[in-house]
Parts: structure tokens; C-alpha cells; sequence
């Protein structure tokens, strides 16, 4: 026996609510995975502290990063290749140095997923 209100009016519910809370969409068609990375990423203070460098511009290499956040070899590797593993920022091999720079479009994502949360 079908309930009392059918299927066809909680599809109607449905639609009505996407309507209404269009803003919502837009946090659906971005892909989650990434945006998760993302916020694991930057939930670290050392992360931070590191992103901010980096995003001084001035294309620093790994060992320039210390002088920044006094932290041990192995904790800057693994906390270089989270913010690298969640794409917030890019590495190119200069010599034996390995240069950093922040990925904009990356950047531009989290910015866009962050504005979509704003209320109209």
C-alpha cells in the first residue's frame, strides 16, 4: 500500500526546495574530494604558516621555508606534500632545488566554493 502522499509529491518537495536554494547547486557541482583535500590541507597551522610563504610569490624552494616555520625535515616533507597532494600548491624541479609556487586555480576554487556559502 503506497503512503498517504506518493512519491510524486516528495519529488515535487524536492524540486521546489532546489528552486528555492539554487545557491546550493553550485556547492553540488563542485567536485567534494578535492574540496575536502583542500580543507584537511589547511586545517594544520604549520600548513598555513607555509601557504603564506609561498604565496609571498617570490618562488621559494623548500630549504628557504625553514628560516619560517623552524620545524623538522620530515615534518616539512609531509606537510609540503599534503599541501601538494590537496593542489593548493605546485613544485617544479630548478637544479637539485625544488621551487614552490601557489596553483591560482586551485585558489580560485576554494575562493568560489567559500563565496557560494555567502547568503544572497
Amino acid at each position: 500500500m503506497k503512503g498517504w502522499l506518493g512519491r510524486n509529491y516528495f519529488i515535487k518537495l524536492l524540486v521546489a526546495d532546489i528552486l528555492t536554494n539554487a545557491h546550493v547547486l553550485k556547492v553540488v557541482d563542485m567536485d567534494t574530494k578535492s574540496l575536502t583535500k583542500m580543507a584537511k590541507s589547511l586545517s594544520d597551522p604549520h600548513r598555513l604558516l607555509l601557504l603564506k610563504e609561498i604565496a609571498k610569490g617570490t618562488n621559494r624552494g623548500c630549504a628557504d621555508l625553514f628560516e619560517f616555520v623552524p620545524i623538522s625535515q620530515p615534518s616539512m616533507s609531509q606537510h609540503l606534500k599534503s599541501l601538494a597532494e590537496s593542489g593548493l600548491i605546485e613544485s617544479h624541479k630548478e637544479g637539485r632545488n625544488m621551487r614552490l609556487a601557489i596553483n591560482d586555480e586551485k585558489l580560485e576554487e576554494l575562493t568560489n566554493f567559500l563565496q557560494s556559502l555567502k547568503i544572497a
